[in-house]
């Protein structure tokens, strides 16, 4: 007899990889859109770092294009955001979907505010990055800052999940560990009948 707590988790890895293999397939489609959605609330970001302005952000099918205003009227390739640079809403999606212990209200409110907190990251990714791109082309030196924040980008989708999730796990942990102790008082009890 499976416990609460494999059950939980098989449950979890199957309902994890289906909803994960369903939007990367609807990724193509979705990545157009999110990108221009970074990208709209980007540009106003760029306007409020700098100045003057320098930066140019165009969106072309899901690649999202850098450019460094030099001049009047003249720009000049900063870099290409290619379409799988915000994937991580995939799979946070897909975690948020298939963890355990969470009601229907409660793990759509966590998806959203998930989703939400992701989106507001690649915002302020795509804006570091740049502008930390331009600081090491004046000649800083500045390793340690563009590791950290490519550390953070990479493991922010998991802090989110474990942030908006922590509650069920430890839910799902607890009732593993209530049947476990049934389980053994049960069986340390023994069968009850008449010797002889």
């Amino acid at each position: 007899m499976r416990t609460a707590w494999s059950r939980g988790i098989l449950r979890f890895v199957v309902i994890l990889l289906v909803t994960l293999a369903a939007l990367i397939a609807l990724w193509p489609r979705v990545a157009p859109l999110y990108t221009s959605a970074v990208a709209t609330v980007a540009r106003p970001a760029f306007r409020a770092v700098e100045s003057p302005n320098a930066t140019v952000i165009d969106v072309m099918d899901d690649e999202l294009h850098v450019y460094e205003i030099v001049g009047q009227g003249r720009i000049t390739p900063v870099v290409t955001f290619e379409p799988y640079v915000f994937f991580a809403m995939a799979p946070l999606i897909a975690l948020f979907i298939a963890t355990p212990g969470l009601g229907v209200r409660r793990r759509f409110a966590r998806t959203i505010a998930g989703a939400a907190a992701l989106y507001c990251l690649h915002v302020a990714y795509l804006v570091v990055s740049v502008e930390l791109i331009y600081a090491t082309a004046e000649g800083n030196t500045l390793e340690a800052l563009q590791v950290a924040v490519r550390v953070a980008w990479e493991v922010s989708p998991i802090l989110i999940w474990i942030a908006l999730t922590a509650g069920a796990w430890k839910r799902l942990l607890r009732t593993a560990r209530t049947d476990r102790a049934r389980k053994e008082r049960s069986q340390s009890a023994g069968p009850v009948g008449a010797e002889g």
